[in-house]
Formats: structure tokens, sequence, C-alpha cells
């Protein structure tokens, strides 16, 4: 994905995903980061000044957030620019003016509506159920009040007020409907020629000078990951069952005065024993006469199993033996919750509902005492845990009270209980894998009171049963990478631009060609590397059912739709930007309109689109007439930062 945004960085394509980013994080969640006063100020709205620090903060914010969406393929070249910074400006602009007009017309979330978003956050869940001490720490962790972050939501939900309110009164008229159906449903018959960067990225080179004066100035692009290397103990209360000792005789006790917990169902002898029934059924034996027997329904089986007529909604399973079985047919032997039973369908009565007269033999499993031997080893293990339940709890007050007391290291903590001190490998903020994956111990790794200060961390309770202290053993800051490890991707980077002006240069030559009526043979052998490609009729949306285009690429479909109609007895003609620094010249021959008519969900669906526009324009309009003044001084002193 991030090739594709690098090959397309001075299109639009970049420019989309910028926005959606700029603008999650805008409109939601930035109270928390935005505090402080600053003395140079980037913009005001209505005499509200934004300041250069809440500008910085606000970027870097924006950085992490691409940080984490993209991983390890994330290169911070491909968004330390200008216009991305611009971008982030207007975000916090659009948020002021939004946050004054809230005030204004009185907007504003109920302390249900807010807590119930909040009760929602799955960072706030402990076993998917809400826990105010996990909001507190997430909260702490992020450096953030409740407040500030309650205001932030208060905000958000009534920013959705005015958005759904405005949204929700967009409509279309039935002639609109009209003209919208036939534009969707249109076809249009096209092809392309396909100009590739491979056979251009062969004709052109590097040089090794070129390459490191690239890295020179732009070295600041190139920055290994920060890194830490943390030392912990664990408490873990298998490990702490595991070194109590219990002896033969109180496992022999425990088996002796608690024989109900070691009972087991003798499922076997009684699925042999109604199997047999069901045979002597088969060969002629009266079902009435062996329920009567050997049933274990007491309601049943003085009357020989009988259960009387019987319509749907007893139990499903019951219900679907029961209605599949013909008028004399015995089912097979079926499990239930009861045990094992057969039943047989005596009569059926059609009507609504059916009725069905049924019989049934019904054997439960006898319960059997396990043999010692079997058991030994689980009741061990059960009594250690019993044990070990006494002094985890109190070995874990220990552990949080030592760490504290002796804030620089943990050995007095791993000597004191008998623990092991555990060195971690080097690790981003990503993690490593088993423990070290876990979020609880990433944010306590890199929080200003491990990293920043060296103090080691509070207890984390990674489960109720496992809790960690860590500290940070070793602290690798982010740098500039050496030049030999990174001029490999600069010579390709480089490559890769030069190959997309060729390819760009040979695409715009194509496009005159064409549109001063050269035919499409002549261009052909005029450029052989590039390969023409008639895609024929295609419609708006990929019909994989008629396989129109499945194939064709996003960026030429979408373009296709935008090109002007051809003129008769001529061709309209474009030129594409596609992923990869690839390029294309694309030819619209005929255009054709249909009377199909839309589905609900196509209605539905542009009237959002339609509501979003609205909601949109109203922001825009509301800028247009609020006081916006921008400090480019101070913006370029935040962008030199």
């Amino acid at each position: 994905m991030l090739q594709a945004i690098r090959n397309n960085a001075q299109g639009v394509f970049v420019w989309i995903i910028v926005g959606l980013i700029v603008i999650s994080f805008a409109l939601f969640g930035l109270g928390s980061y935005l505090s402080g006063a600053s003395k140079v100020v980037a913009a005001s709205v209505n005499g509200v000044e934004i300041s250069s620090t809440d500008l910085t903060r606000a970027y870097q914010n924006y950085q992490e957030r691409l940080r984490n969406m993209f991983g390890e393929q994330y290169n911070p070249e491909m968004f330390a620019t200008t216009q991305v910074k611009q971008e982030v400006l207007q975000g916090l602009i659009t948020q002021e003016v939004m946050n004054q007009l809230l005030h204004k017309q009185g907007y504003k979330a109920s302390s249900e509506q807010i807590f119930e978003k909040i009760k929602k956050y799955e960072a706030f869940q402990e076993g998917g159920v809400f826990s105010a001490t996990r909001y507190k720490e997430v909260l702490s962790q992020q450096g953030m009040n409740g407040e500030a972050f309650e205001n932030d939501l208060s905000r958000d939900i009534a920013t959705q007020q005015i958005r759904s309110a405005i949204g929700s009164s967009a409509f279309i008229t039935e002639k609109e409907k009209q003209v919208l159906a036939m534009l969707e449903n249109q076809k249009r018959k096209i092809g392309y020629f396909d100009v590739s960067l491979k056979p251009y990225l062969k004709s052109v080179n590097v040089s090794d000078e070129e390459v490191k004066s690239y890295y020179e100035k732009n070295s600041h692009l190139y920055l290994s990951e920060e890194m830490v290397q943390i030392e912990y103990v664990e408490l873990n209360m298998a490990d702490v069952a595991a070194r109590q000792e219990v002896t033969e005789e109180q496992i022999k006790q425990h088996y002796e005065t608690s024989p109900e917990s070691y009972m087991y169902s003798d499922d076997i002898a009684a699925k042999k024993k109604i199997t047999e029934l069901r045979n002597q059924i088969q060969q002629g034996a009266d079902f009435a006469s062996l329920a009567k027997e050997h049933s274990q329904d007491k309601g049943s089986a003085q009357q020989g199993g009988d259960l009387g007529y019987l319509t749907r909604g007893i139990e499903e399973k019951f219900d679907n033996v029961v209605f599949a079985l013909k008028k004399g047919e015995i089912s097979q032997v079926i499990k239930s919750k009861e045990g094992f039973q057969i039943i047989q369908v005596e009569d059926i009565r059609t009507g609504d509902p059916e009725e069905r007269k049924v019989r049934h033999i019904l054997l439960k499993a006898k319960n059997k005492l396990q043999p010692f031997a079997d058991v030994k080893a689980a009741i061990r293990k059960e009594l250690q845990y019993q044990e070990a339940g006494k002094v985890f709890f109190n070995d874990a007050d220990q552990m949080n009270n030592l760490s504290y007391e002796t804030p620089d290291s943990l050995a007095p903590v791993a000597d004191a209980l008998g623990l092991k001190l555990n060195t971690s490998t080097l690790m981003t903020r990503r993690g490593g894998t088993g423990l070290l994956a876990n979020p609880k111990i990433l944010k306590a790794a890199f929080s200003n009171e491990v990293l920043k200060e060296g103090r080691n961390s509070e207890l984390l309770e990674i489960s109720e049963t496992h809790n960690v202290v860590l500290r940070v053993k070793e602290h690798k800051a982010a740098s500039v990478l050496a030049f030999d490890k990174v001029k490999s991707r600069i010579k390709e980077s480089l490559l890769q631009e030069k190959a997309s002006i060729k390819a760009q240069e040979v695409t715009s030559d194509i496009f005159a060609r064409l549109n001063n009526n050269e035919s499409i043979d002549s261009v052909k052998k005029r450029y052989p590397e590039t390969k023409w490609v008639d895609t024929g009729w295609i419609k708006r949306k990929t019909d994989k059912e008629t396989k129109i285009s499945v194939g064709l690429p996003d960026q030429l479909r979408q373009h296709a739709f935008e090109m002007p109609k051809p003129v008769t007895k001529t061709t309209s003609w474009d030129k594409v930007s596609l992923p990869a620094g690839n390029q294309a010249v694309i030819a619209v021959f005929k255009v054709e309109n249909t009377n199909e008519t839309n589905t609900a969900n196509d209605n539905n669906r542009i009237t959002q689109v339609l509501g979003n526009t609205d909601y949109n324009s109203f922001v825009q309009y509301q800028k247009s007439q609020a006081d916006i003044s921008v400090s480019q001084a101070a913006f370029e002193a935040d962008t030199n930062q």
C-alpha cells in the first residue's frame, strides 16, 4: 500500500489517505493532547488561539497513527511534507469551528450517553465487561485525565447529532432516482495503452554520487526504530502451585472424603443396553412392554413410554427426530441431557399444527467412582492450587511493595520471592512474541516513568493469576541509519523516480499522438514496450457473474466514467496514473444508457452519500463564516521542528 502512495505522492491518491486520517483524529480525542500554552500562535478561530505546540503535538499524534496503521511498511518520508502539516492544521481549525458551534447552539451529550460510549471501548474492558479500574489505568498510561477525555467524547457525540440531523434530511426525487439509475447502470466501451514502469527501469541508471547526495540531504527520513531491552519478573499462580508440597496421605484423604467430586457417568453401559433394546424391538419385541420394564422416565414408564400426541416446541433436537420419523418407525439411539433414548411414532394427525403420538424409552447413565490411580495427579494439582491461593496474593503485595521501595532494581524482588530475573531481546514498540506482545507490557516499557525516569514499572496484572514487574535494561533511541544500511533503498527509490518520469514522458507523447488522430496500430509500432488492451464494454461496478472486465484496475474503471462522452465518430482520450508508477492512456469509444432501476440498497447508499456531502458543505460554510487567521511564520517554524 505504501508503494502505491509513494508512486502517486504527487497525485490525489495520497491526499485521500491523508485526508481520511486527518479527519479521524481532528474530530475526536484531541483534548488530552492539546493542553498547554505556547508563545507562538499557528492559527486563530474567532479569537481562540491554536498554538504551534498544539500543531506539533497533533502532527506527532498523526504520525503515530500512521505508524500503527502501516507497521513495518511505515515510511515517515511519505508524510513529512508541508502539505501534510497544512492538512493537520486545517483539521485543528475545523475542530475548533465545530466546538464553538456546538457551544453556541447548545448541542451536548448527557452523562448517560457518554458513559454508554465509554463502556463500549474494548480498551476499557476486562473479560468483555467495562472496568472502572482499567479505564483509569488506560487514561493514565496515555497521559490523559478523565475529565478531558469525557469532554472530547461529549463533543464527538454532539458532532454526531449534527451530522445525523443533516444527513437524515437528505432526499432524492423520483426524477433524480431515474437519472442516477441511468448513470449507475451506464455501460461504456473502452480500451487503453498500458504503459508499465518495468521496461524503463532497465533503461535508467543512478550513480553512487546521486545516491550519496540524496542521503546527505534527506538522512533525517531514514531512522532506525526505537528499541528497548527489558528485565522482568513474573509471579504466576501455576508456578506458585508447582512449588507447593502435598503428601500422599493428603491426596488419599481428600479422595476418600470427597468421592462425589470424582464420579463419572458410565455412558458406555447405558448406550449398550438401549441399543440391545432397540434390536429386540426390530426383531419383534413389543415397544410398550420394554418401556414399562426398562425405561427410567418415571412419568411415562408405567404407560409403556406413552408421551401422548405432541406438537413441535418440546426441544429442537427431540423435535427434529420425532418429525422426521414415519408412522411406526423407530429412531436411532439419541443422546440427550437426560440420557440415552429411542423414540417411536405410533400415529400422525395432519393439520396446523401437526400432531404425533410418541412413545420413548429412556436409560440414564450410572455414576461410578473413578479409581484413585486415575485421579491422583489431578487431586495433587487441585491441592497445590488451594495452597497456592493462600500465598499468591501475599506474594503479589510483596512484589508490588519491593518494586516500589527499590525503584532502580528488580533483584530484591526476585531474591525475596525466589523468582527468576528474565531479560528480553531488544524490541520495538510493536513488541515481541508471547508475553512480550502483551499491550500492558509494551505500554509500561515505553512509558515515561519506566523509559525516561528509569524506574521499575507498577505491578502489571496480565490476568488474575499472572503478575509482572519490569524495568528497562537498555534503550536505543531512534537514530539516523548509516548510509550503507539504506543505500539500496535510496537507489531503488531514485530508479523508480527516473523510470516514472520516463513513463510519464511516453504517456504524454502517446496521448498527444492519439489526440492528433494517429492510429492505435501506429502508436503500438512506435512504442512496442507498451501494451494495448481492448477492454470492450464495462459497467461502473464489477459484474462477476457476466465476467464483464472483472480484472480492470479500479482507477481505470473510475476514470473511464469521469471522462466526457465521445463526440460523434470520434474517441475521447485521457491519461491515468496507476499504482506502482504505471501509467495508462485510456479511450472511451461508445456510451450506452440502460433502463435498469436501482435497488432499495442502491438508493439508500446514494441518500447516505448525499447526506455526507450536505454535512461537509455545512462544515465548510461554518468555516467560511468564521474569522480564521493562519500565521505562516509560526507554521514554518513548526515545520522546521
